[in-house]
């Protein structure tokens, strides 16, 4: 597309020139415009300066934190409050209120304003994969997230990280790896979610009513009661939401891809002391809903390649054939098999507490978190409709999972600053264990009468760490940091068939003990541990221009793939396939993972800029990575036989199998030529190089340097444009904003990627109606009626079928809030 040819050329060139004149130089930043004295309207891909401040939200537990002035961004980047401007890494930052303006509704909708950063939901609602700088995470097991999102300091599992985001204080987005300073290890960045915290001083709230098409209707609202003042409040915030199915059953039924979701959120501030400071976070949410339903994409090969010719494989490939003609007629329509409508059914609940206790220049602060999640799914994972075998019922491919579990995290810290130095250090713990039956069933190319193993799968994870790093003043405008930090890391697991349901973590480790070593149900354990670091250097070259180099390892832990692989059907020792003639594949040296190591090198630059009467903000960072033994995923459905009672946990494992080089720049730019007048540009360009592959030989799988999955497109990019109109209806701002959203060929599967798009949303704003609390809003999310696919299902060229997740069709709204 040549507007996408002419930014990424004009990215590159930014760069360039960056290098070469830093006086010119551009930083990768939140997009906002430094406007004095007034503070300007925040954009769709910018935050507001003044909402975005942590300090602002109360949630910040650092004391002598800079001051905000007008257009300032305090960022905790660094695990204390700093000017953004001032930080010497790459940080995007979203206020609540840019979050709105951008008709964001959960975390997953960010990827449209912070370019480079991808969310995906492979395999249901609740598998959520978050992508930044070409890292990524495999759709199997318990691995750590390579990019950790955050929620009020406390560290998420993939599962249940897609949180909503009604009343919130700020989003941000650390780039590259964060492992120093951050609990658990992250390779590709840390998305830290800040909720709206408490406030001592006013009684405060807002209520909120959003009603759109495909009959959405969405209520939230908070109330902040200071019951002490200056010493004790609390904050309760809720929402609700309600849609109708956006995918439709194209052979008739309920549909797919519904909403219906209740959120809650308590916080309690209690400052009894100018020293002492305690905020605790107690959040609750469920989420009843179908499944998703996915676009049948193509067949790959006839049935005959699995059963062999005959009737058989001819009366299902007259099936699917009939099934993909239909499917190409109806876009937004999906099938309902035996599954019917599938479930999504999610309960996420957690309590956090952070407290500090400041003595001079020294702050001593704990961080407690506790969380439960529950997650039970099934999706037509085929995405056909019914299929049979002469009038029996065959399934081609069904998904199901209940995973129930809880984690345990705390983390103490103590910071200081003293003469040209500042420094942290501290420690870290987290144990996230089984809280219930977890497992799953995948059927694949089964009957009734020969239905798949049902896999119980449980594992424990231990992780932690010492970490420590300063940042020393060479001079008044030259600082050098420096961090270390060592971590541990134990995983055991338990899981096989055990009976027709999913058995709890003691059953399965009672059975796995009874000496039986060929029943499929055993327990595997890995352990492991490895040194991250960051090293920088920041240059205040004016008050306003920060140059920066800095370079980091980050580092992922061991794991497992479970169940213990030590039947005939994993060890090589059968025979398997759908011919029933090839030797089965010998798993056992894929039992475990190993470490994954990424290190990176990044310079970049942050400018402020006044020219002529226009500030803004024109910001970059360069990076290379050299990344070793990065996990790859390997579906193995069809070389398992899905009755095996050690079929692998989600029929599929993980291994250590690519080294990778990536590289890329990350532009964000917004001018202010008039108070009322805001434009930016985000963008992201992402290369990444396959260095090598190293994989010993599986039975039945071809796995090439092709094979590897490049999560990240090569270019991603924003447009974002606010703009208050000149004329004030009842004496009051009517603000327009916008923002185009533009990506190139992205995720996929083995080496195979997604067609780019461009996504256009549109927000009108009448803000403070005649001197009142009232605002209304129309909405409008892909104003162009876009068609696009937003996520792999399946894509192996060795399954029959392939099926993705389309994008959300138009939608929009009215919204009305009325803020006392």
């Amino acid at each position: 597309m040549p507007l996408e040819s002419m930014i990424r050329k004009t990215l590159l060139g930014s760069a360039a020139l960056a290098a070469l004149a830093p006086t010119a130089a551009f930083a990768q930043v939140s997009g906002a415009p430094v406007v004095a004295p007034a503070t300007p309207p925040s954009t769709p891909g910018s935050p507001a300066p003044s909402t975005s401040s942590a300090a602002d939200s109360g949630t910040s537990q650092n004391v002598g934190a800079p001051s905000a002035g007008p257009g300032d961004i305090i960022v905790t980047a660094r695990r204390r409050d700093e000017k953004l401007q001032n930080v010497p890494i790459s940080v995007a930052a979203f206020s609540g209120a840019t979050l709105t303006r951008s008709s964001v509704q959960t975390i997953a909708d960010i990827r449209t304003i912070s370019p480079g950063l991808t969310f995906s939901s492979e395999g249901g609602k609740d598998n959520t994969a978050v992508t930044l700088r070409g890292i990524g995470q495999i759709p199997t097991g318990e691995v750590t997230p390579g990019v950790v999102t955050y929620f009020a300091n406390v560290p998420l599992a993939s599962l249940g990280s897609n949180v909503p985001t009604f009343d919130i204080a700020n989003v941000q987005v650390l780039k590259g790896p964060q492992g120093t300073l951050f609990g658990r290890n992250t390779l590709g960045g840390a998305i830290l979610i800040t909720p709206q915290a408490a406030s001592t001083q006013k009684f405060t709230g807002y209520l909120e009513g959003t009603y759109g098409n495909y009959d959405y209707k969405e209520v939230q609202g908070a109330v902040n009661v200071p019951l002490i003042k200056d010493i004790l409040a609390v904050r309760v915030a809720g929402q609700i939401r309600r849609r109708d199915p956006e995918i439709y059953a194209i052979n008739g039924g309920n549909g797919f891809n519904n909403v219906h979701q209740d959120s809650g959120r308590v916080s309690v501030l209690f400052t009894p002391t100018d020293w002492l400071k305690s905020t605790t976070t107690a959040d609750y949410f469920k989420a009843h809903e179908y499944g998703s339903g996915y676009y049948l994409l193509r067949q790959n090969l006839s049935f005959g390649a699995l059963f062999g010719a005959g009737p058989v494989a001819d009366t299902l490939d007259q099936q699917i054939q009939g099934y993909l003609g239909q499917q190409k007629a109806n876009f937004y329509g999906s099938f309902e098999d035996s599954s019917g409508s599938g479930r999504a059914n999610r309960r996420a609940e957690g309590i956090s507490n952070d407290t500090s206790a400041t003595f001079g220049n020294f702050t001593l602060r704990n961080i407690f978190g506790y969380r439960k999640n529950k997650s039970d799914q099934l999706i037509n994972t085929a995405a056909v409709g019914p299929t049979d075998i002469f009038g029996e019922p065959f399934t081609i491919f069904h998904a199901a999972a209940l995973i129930e579990r809880q984690y345990l995290t705390n983390e103490t810290q103590f910071l200081g600053t003293f003469d040209r130095f500042n420094f942290i250090v501290g420690a870290f713990y987290s144990h996230d264990t089984p809280d219930g039956p977890s497992g799953s069933t995948f059927d694949a190319f089964t009957t009734p009468g020969t239905p798949a193993s049902v896999v119980t799968a449980n594992v424990r994870n231990i992780n932690y760490a010492a970490f420590a790093q300063a940042t020393y003043k060479i001079t008044d405008t030259l600082n050098l940091t420096g961090g270390i930090r060592y971590s541990w890391d134990k995983v055991s697991a338990c899981g096989g068939t055990i009976g027709t349901s999913y058995a709890s973590d003691a059953a399965c480790r009672s059975i796995a003990n009874d000496g039986n070593t060929t029943d499929g149900v055993g327990i595997v354990n890995n352990h492991g541990s490895a040194p991250s670091w960051t090293i920088g250097l920041d240059w205040k070259a004016r008050p306003n221009l920060l140059l920066y180099v800095v370079s980091r390892r980050g580092y992922r832990g061991v794991n497992v793939n479970t169940p213990l692989f030590e039947t005939p059907f994993t060890t090589g020792g059968a025979a398997c396939g759908q011919s029933g003639t090839e030797t089965c594949p010998d798993l056992r040296p894929f039992q475990k993972t190993g470490e994954e190591k990424l290190t990176d090198f990044e310079v970049g630059e942050k400018w402020d800029f006044n020219v002529a009467g226009a500030r803004g903000r024109i910001n970059t960072a360069a990076f290379y990575s050299k990344y070793k033994n990065a996990l790859q995923f390997l579906n193995l459905q069809g070389l398992i036989p899905s009755t095996a009672t050690d079929q692998p946990t989600n029929a599929s494992i993980g291994v250590n199998a690519a080294n990778l080089s990536i590289y890329g720049v990350e532009l964000e730019a917004s001018v202010s030529p008039t108070r009322n007048l805001t434009l930016s540009f985000n963008g992201a360009y992402t290369h990444v190089t396959v260095d090598s592959v190293s994989l010993p030989p599986i039975t039945g799988v071809v796995f090439t340097k092709n094979s590897v999955n490049k999560y990240a497109p090569s270019f991603s990019g924003t447009l974002s444009g606010s703009w208050t109109l000149p004329f004030r209806p009842l004496d009051s701002n009517l603000t327009l904003s916008g923002d185009l959203f533009m990506t190139a060929d992205f995720g996929g599967q083995y080496g195979e990627k997604l067609p780019g798009y461009n996504l256009v949303n549109m927000r009108l704003d009448w803000e403070k109606i005649a001197g009142t609390g009232l605002d209304l809003s129309l909405f409008v999310r892909n104003l162009t009626k876009e068609r696009y696919f937003a996520a792999a299902d399946v894509l192996l060229s060795s399954f029959p079928v392939n099926s993705v997740a389309v994008g959300d069709p138009r939608t929009y709204g009215v919204t009305a809030r009325y803020s006392f």
